[in-house]
Order: C-alpha cells, then structure tokens, then sequence
C-alpha cells in the first residue's frame, strides 16, 4: 500500500471517529421532561385559579364542569380539554434556580406568580403550581412547584390558559327557542 492510500485511510477513520463522538454528544443535549400531571384526568373534581387577588373556580359533577363564581355561565368544553390536553400535560424542563432570592426575577413568587391548584374528589390536593411569565423567552414558562424552592422552564408557554377571567372560561346559555309558532 502506498502512503497515499494509508494516509487517507487513516483521515477517514478520525472522521469517522469524530462523528461517532459527535452523534453521542448530540444524544446528551436531548431535553427530557417531566409531565406536571402524571395522574388521570377523572380523578380531579375542582381546579381553582389564582392572580393576585382574582380566583376562578372550576368544580366538577359527574361529567359536567361549571364555574362556582358564575352559575349562570355555561363552560366552555374547549377551555377545560385546554387545561387536561396543555396545561396539564406540560412539562418541566431544565431547572433554571433553587434559590429563593431568585423567584420574583422568573414571576413565581406568591404574589407575583399565576396559582393552579387541583383536587381530587375528597378535596384533597392533588397539585399546586405557580407560573411565572417573566423575560424574553415567548415558547416557555418559568414553573414552581409550591412549598419548593427549584425554579424550572417548561417545555411550552401555557401561560395564557391560566386565565381568572370568568368571560374566558364560561358564555352565557343561547336563549331558549320560543315553544310554538307566536303567530296563531
């Protein structure tokens, strides 16, 4: 063999070295989440949630939702599958800060932060997260889970589905048809 021939072998197998190492270094990037919720969706009954000084309630009977601040409104079937197919099903990603100090500066301090919390049948709780919204950063959240200190992003911004606006959850019944033709 020539030194051509064994120089060029020798370049491919540090190439082909190089890439291996590469691949299994792109491996270790992957970002593995874990889901918020991991029970089933029939064994919540309540959801309540908080901002500041506004609360909405979600109870649920049997298979029927309804807002406890407005019993006149009917709930949106759509907002609620948002809450069990997002919301819940977010995950938490890359654990940004365990310090206290750090909490007001992501949005997840008590005060500042925007409170899920749900029960089970027995109104027992089952979770009680707090999201922050703070920053640059419009694909994700910044999620606490309370009574920890660990500050984490999640894998998709749900922000916005933790609305206390009883307009965004429920609508008015469509007025009943009039029974009868009003004309005889």
């Amino acid at each position: 063999m020539t030194n051509t021939i064994k120089y060029s072998i020798a370049a491919l197998g540090i190439i082909f070295l190089m890439y291996l190492y590469n691949l299994n270094s792109q491996k270790s990037h992957n970002l593995e989440g874990e889901k918020i919720f991991t029970g089933l969706k029939e064994d919540i009954y309540r959801i309540v949630l908080s901002e500041n000084d506004k609360e909405i309630e979600l109870t649920k009977v049997d298979t029927t939702w309804s807002l406890t601040q407005a019993d006149s409104f009917v709930v949106k079937e759509n907002q609620i599958d948002k809450i069990f197919d997002r919301l819940l099903n977010v995950e938490r990603e890359i654990l940004i800060s365990s310090k206290k100090e750090k909490w007001e500066k992501f949005g997840v301090d008590d005060s500042l932060g925007r409170h899920i919390f749900v029960y089970d049948q027995n109104d027992n709780e089952i979770l009680h997260y707090i999201f922050g919204n703070s920053g640059q950063d419009w694909q994700h959240n910044y999620i606490r889970k309370h009574n920890s200190t660990d500050v984490y992003r999640t894998n998709d911004n749900v922000y916005f589905l933790l609305n206390t606006n009883v307009s965004y959850w429920g609508q008015k019944p469509p007025d009943p048809a009039p029974e009868g033709n009003p004309e005889e």
